[in-house]
């Protein structure tokens, strides 16, 4: 059977933060309640689709999935397994369940009932162990309360455990950032991830830092500063055993994140919630994101139910599929696999794009060997840059 990754989106969190422009927010009276349900209904209604796959990972994200109590995750986690067959047979399990989780929503309690959940992978968001940067983030708790919540997982016997953090803060210093990343790093966790800051419009940041509120020497400040903290923190991690297997993303060896690399690789995923992105043989869709219609939807069973709770269907052209396939592989450190490209593709990477691969070889940014094209640690400084230059 094919291999199939469930993502599952939890829109709720009990503060937005001020640089989020994800699909989530507080909720509102039994929103929660009718959610879970409303989520439940939508896994039961892939029942055809569960005959035909094996969920090799799932994630719940969001929003703060541990916003819920822990019965709750395990309710949907349940109808979950029930729901695919080999799971119901007891023949087979996901590799990998990852739980998006923010200290100030947990406790070892929780943490333990996630364990016997069948969840083996934590993704804590700390964004910052300066308890000032975590103010102007609009995060809810302090670097004392993730230390807490860590040594609670590690407790409850999580092993697999990654934390995000945030660069190119307005005004973030080296210092300051190497300073949290040697406190995240001390204690062990087995993958870190490490994201530039993107200003979105619609965000309170926006109004504060978007680039028409700066001087161009500010901004190119701003961006010196950062590009700085990207290579300290590869070279610092490196340094500490951490594989930088994509551009954002450190793990100690055997602690990739499974479910990103289905992504990454383009493998088939269903997004379960509001928002959620699906694609499955090259079709792509998602989610309505109206919290209301989405639970009015599945409250009742209506007629063309996957044509109403489906929006932006579409089939991938085979030059949209080899565009996507650059843009992604060039994102891993491990880059393009030439045979697997051009067997898929019928064509030969290296014929059809010979101008770029010579142009970009010649300035030191990109390599092939070993049956691979990747960008140098020079090149992934310019990753856009190259990545639109391939771009048909």
């Amino acid at each position: 059977m094919d291999r199939l990754s469930v993502y599952i989106h939890i829109p709720f969190c009990i503060k937005k933060c001020a640089y989020c422009d994800f699909l989530s927010a507080a909720p509102k009276g039994s929103e929660m309640q009718t959610y879970k349900n409303a989520l439940i209904y939508q896994i039961r209604s892939l029942a055809k689709l569960a005959n035909e796959y094996d969920v090799y990972t799932v994630f719940i994200g969001g929003g703060t999935p541990s916003i819920y109590p822990s019965e709750d995750i395990s309710d949907i986690l349940f109808e979950l397994e029930n729901s695919f067959e080999k799971v119901r047979r007891g023949s087979y399990k996901p590799v990998e369940i990852t739980i998006e989780c923010n200290p100030g929503t947990l406790d070892y309690n929780k943490l333990k009932n996630y364990r016997l959940a069948g969840i083996n992978r934590l993704s804590m968001g700390l964004q910052s162990a300066d308890n000032d940067e975590l103010k102007l983030l609009g995060r809810i708790h302090t670097y004392e309360s993730w230390e807490k919540e860590v040594d609670h997982a590690l407790r409850a016997g999580f092993t697999n455990i990654n934390t995000d953090l945030i660069s190119g803060l307005y005004n973030q210093s080296l210092d300051k950032f190497a300073t949290s990343l040697e406190k995240v790093e001390r204690h062990g966790m087995k993958h870190i991830s490490v994201y530039s800051l993107i200003i979105e419009e619609g965000t309170p940041f926006y109004e504060k830092y978007s680039v028409d509120r700066l001087s161009d020497e500010e901004y190119e400040k701003w961006e010196e500063e950062d590009r700085r903290i990207y290579d300290y923190t590869r070279e610092i991690l490196a340094a500490n055993g951490y594989r930088q297997y994509e551009i954002s993303n450190y793990a100690k060896p055997g602690y990739e994140c499974l479910h990103n690399l289905v992504y990454w690789n383009r493998g088939d995923y269903i997004g379960i919630g509001i928002g959620a992105a699906s694609m499955i043989h090259n079709i792509r869709f998602s989610t309505i994101s109206s919290l209301l219609d989405y639970i009015s939807l599945n409250e009742k069973a209506c007629d063309r139910y996957f044509e109403k709770i489906f929006n932006d269907v579409s089939r991938l052209s085979p030059n949209e599929q080899m565009n996507e396939s650059i843009m992604l592989g060039f994102r891993k450190n491990d880059g393009i696999d030439l045979e697997s490209f051009d067997t898929k593709f019928r064509t030969s990477f290296l014929e059809k794009y010979k101008e770029q691969v010579c142009k970009w070889r010649e300035e030191g940014m990109l390599k092939v060997e070993g049956g691979r094209v990747y960008l140098t640690e020079k090149g992934q400084s310019i990753s856009n840059m190259i990545i639109v230059d391939f771009m048909d």
